[in-house]
């Protein structure tokens, strides 16, 4: 209900935008309702400006396929005299919209990844399944899923997942009705019209087509993820053979 009463719509330049507090210490911004690279990549300028010139007690931002949620920390703007930490907010959100035919033509790009996989035998289980839905061969369905560069929108569910479209309708496939208990890391799955990586052993509701050697979440590293929202993907078929002998060098 608190939600609800404190939304509001902001419009700039024909786009429509709705800015909302999710908690007194974070805002949404939500542009559009569908699944778009062009939407999404206007979220993720918008998100640079917050991290090059944050505002008085910004902490960080976390964006989705269309929405885009700023957190921050009211304690310290309530130190600081502001009465209302979640007005003060929504007037920068504001005046960072009020340049948006600015921020649409600012250029943003990710970067761009070539990732192996094998797509055999029991590193694809659910291979067969997804040709046998779309009445083709499994050579058919891995070719169009390295046919293309795919379009990283987020990362979420598990830390290193990267959430990858927009996967046409010769590709796209419904999630399991019986999710699997356990994949392992490296898997490859379709659902929907997203495509994604398990960065860990875990329960799947995906279909698996195949498993790439490479580390996609490593703790090691000073950026643990290896894929951000902006970035894109093409994927490489790679035999059983050079699956092992990649995933000893990269996992020893």
């Amino acid at each position: 209900m608190w939600q609800k009463q404190n939304k509001l719509s902001v419009l700039a330049n024909d786009d429509h935008f709705h800015i909302y507090p999710i908690a007194e210490s974070a805002i949404t911004i939500e542009y559009g309702k569908e699944i778009a690279i062009e939407a999404n990549q206007v979220l993720l300028r918008l998100q640079q400006r917050f991290h090059t010139s944050p505002f008085s007690g910004f902490i960080d931002t976390s964006i989705t396929y269309n929405s885009l949620s700023v957190f921050f920390d009211p304690r310290q703007l309530f130190s600081e005299g502001q009465p209302s930490p979640l007005a003060f907010v929504l007037n920068r959100i504001k005046q960072n919209l009020k340049d948006f035919s600015q921020i649409a033509q600012e250029p943003f790009k990710g970067t761009h990844h070539l990732v192996p996989v094998c797509y055999e035998g029991p590193l694809a289980p659910d291979l067969d399944a997804v040709a046998g839905f779309h009445k083709t061969d499994p050579d058919s369905i891995v070719h169009a899923h390295c046919a293309q560069d795919w379009y990283v929108f987020m990362i979420g569910f598990n830390p290193g997942f990267s959430y990858m479209g927009i996967l046409p309708d010769t590709l796209a496939m419904p999630r399991k009705s019986s999710p699997a208990l356990q994949v392992p890391a490296g898997s490859v799955g379709i659902a929907g019209k997203q495509t994604g990586i398990y960065p860990n052993s875990s329960p799947a509701g995906w279909q698996i087509i195949g498993r790439t050697p490479l580390l996609v979440f490593n703790t090691k590293e000073s950026e643990p993820c290896l894929f951000k929202a902006g970035d894109t993907v093409r994927f490489t078929r790679i035999d059983l053979e050079t699956f092992q002998y990649l995933n000893q060098h990269a996992n020893p």
